[in-house]
């Protein structure tokens, strides 16, 4: 028999509820957000409904493997392989004289090397806390390392977080130890400590210039914005400046608050982002626990907070696959 289930009806009411806002905006029925949605609903019904266990399922860490080891010879050998699709990233190296994209290493996703380091430590996160402890001797160094040379700050330090949680958990005090000693040694050999200190990009101020615009965007509108949202591709948010998507000269896929929920509650309003967290009711049915699945949606939650994650399906990708793996687990 065909399982839907309390999230699959809350995800069910989320993709009407944007059905009905792009016929009230645009007069159109779908939309590349509904799409994505549809699909995001299609793989919860697949998982979930599947006879087949989800558990041995390996390919968070292959994927983790090869991105960590990707940024990491990208780096050492300066690879290029040429300029993504949104023409604002190299994949691979990134040679520019530009001091924000100086040296730093991008992947094969949208988003550049923040979300390269965000896919980096979600990957890295669910094989430390999915497989035994020894794993843990080649999973710490290499996404250390792999995450570093993308100079993103934030994954860092939510990767640097949850090591430690891991490893104080299971009290392995000599992993953490030596991961110190790793993440020292790397931090002053490529140059870490005068990068990240470094503002003169203004790469912080830039951010919280965005997260002011938008939030005073959001507090400025009216009342039906507040509620319903201004739907998506509506907006484009670049320093402390809010401009309307079809009229941005630039590539529109290079900007945004830098916060996930702000976004979303912008693009969906109050309705919609109530929708959208009632989704993932399930996922604290047990209270915090430390299955890989639940700790790699709490990485995404986190991480989000300070990136434009959750609507970079790029990577949004994995954080559906992770909860829906759980709540196939937990029933």
């Amino acid at each position: 028999m065909f399982y839907l289930g309390v999230t699959g009806k809350y995800f069910l009411a989320f993709i009407i509820f944007l059905i009905i806002q792009n016929i009230y905006i645009n007069q159109s029925v779908l939309s590349s957000d509904i799409y994505r949605f549809l699909f995001y609903f299609v793989l919860y019904a697949f998982i979930t409904n599947s006879k087949e266990e989800l558990k041995d399922l390996n390919f968070p860490m292959i994927l983790f493997i090869f991105l960590s080891t990707f940024s990491i010879i990208s780096y050492l050998l300066e690879i290029n392989l040429g300029v993504d699709d949104y023409q604002t990233w190299n994949i691979g190296f990134n040679p520019s004289e530009l001091d924000y994209l100086k040296g730093r290493t991008n992947g094969f996703q949208a988003g550049g090397p923040n979300s390269f380091a965000d896919l980096i430590t979600i990957t890295a996160i669910y094989s430390l806390f999915k497989y035994k402890n020894s794993y843990a001797l080649f999973i710490i160094p290499l996404s250390l390392i792999g995450v570093i040379v993308t100079y993103s700050r934030f994954s860092l330090i939510v990767l640097i977080s949850f090591i430690f949680l891991k490893l104080i958990k299971e009290k392995l005090y000599i992993q953490l130890l030596g991961s110190l000693l790793i993440l020292l040694i790397s931090a002053n050999t490529l140059g870490v400590y005068e990068r990240f200190l470094n503002d003169d990009n203004n790469g912080i101020s830039d951010r919280l210039l965005m997260l002011q615009a938008s939030t005073e965007y959001y507090s400025e509108s009216s009342i039906e914005s507040k509620l319903f949202g201004n739907g998506s591709n509506q907006l484009i948010f670049q320093s402390e400046n809010v401009y309307l998507y079809d009229e941005f000269d630039n590539n529109p896929y290079s900007y945004g608050p830098h916060n996930s929920f702000i976004f979303y509650l912008i693009n969906y309003g109050l309705f919609g982002v109530l929708l959208f967290i009632l989704i993932f009711t399930s996922l604290f049915k047990r209270g915090f626990n430390f299955n890989a699945n639940f700790i790699t949606v709490i990485v995404f939650l986190v991480l989000s907070m300070a990136t434009d994650l959750l609507h970079n399906h790029s990577v949004a990708w994995l954080l559906y696959f992770a909860y829906f793996s759980y709540i196939k687990t937990e029933n």
